[in-house]
């Protein structure tokens, strides 16, 4: 008898343990700059996070939800080592982060939605989402050429989150592709039939190289992180 209430008693401790695991704990081999850490892997922050500024931390069966405080940069969603769900990001343009110097002080806001995503190890094996952006319809005094807003959908390709946005209006249409890694590698393709020659002018300038007949391409690869 005395064993079986031992037993329990070291199985409340360890209940309790799981309860109240500090956060901070968890978050041991994370990088000091990630930001500061308090309360339980339960009912948790994260302060001072790149970016995201604040973040509320929740534990569940499913996985870890993460809400930020409001601001111009807001996410929530549910993460785990293998799947991303319900995941809402909002943000400026200008904060993306990648180190870009040609997204500096512009104007408008890029959307992403993933309802649903598999993770295995760096490899994205399936997602399905949205994105959006109005960047191009924003920035029409910067531009001189006030383009469509864009919008389209988001999958896995070749272990890859991949993201296709598109948009037409009477100034034009914009077709735009991008793959990025887990590991931060990226590449894009864009193409921009504009007619108008001061939109020419303003793409040129952006990396832009014209295919003729109104018509501008732009491919790239690098690193976001």
């Amino acid at each position: 008898m005395r064993r079986w209430i031992v037993l329990a008693a070291v199985l409340a401790a360890l209940v309790s343990l799981v309860r109240h695991f500090p956060l901070a704990w968890a978050a041991a081999g994370l990088p000091d700059e990630v930001g500061t850490f308090s309360g339980t892997v339960w009912d948790g922050q994260a302060v001072g996070v790149p970016l995201l500024g604040s973040v509320a931390v929740k534990g569940g069966l499913g996985g870890v939800t993460l809400q930020t405080a409001p601001g111009d940069v807001t996410l929530r969603g549910t993460v785990s080592p293998r799947s991303v769900d319900d995941l809402v990001l909002s943000m400026p343009v200008s904060r993306l982060p990648t180190t870009d110097g040609r997204l500096s002080g512009l104007a408008g806001r890029f959307s992403l939605r993933i309802d649903a995503a598999d993770i295995s190890g760096q490899s994205c094996q399936s997602a399905t989402g949205t994105a959006s952006t109005n960047v191009l319809a924003a920035n029409g005094a910067r531009f001189s050429w006030t383009g469509p807003e864009l919008s389209g959908p988001v999958d896995c390709t070749d272990g890859r989150l991949r993201v296709i946005l598109s948009g037409e209006d009477a100034n034009g249409s914009v077709e735009a592709l991008t793959t990025t890694g887990l590991d931060g590698t990226y590449a894009t393709d864009v193409t921009v039939r504009a007619p108008d020659p001061a939109a020419g002018n303003a793409l040129v300038l952006f990396g832009f190289t014209p295919a003729g007949a109104g018509e501008y391409r732009l491919s790239e690869q690098g690193r976001w992180r």
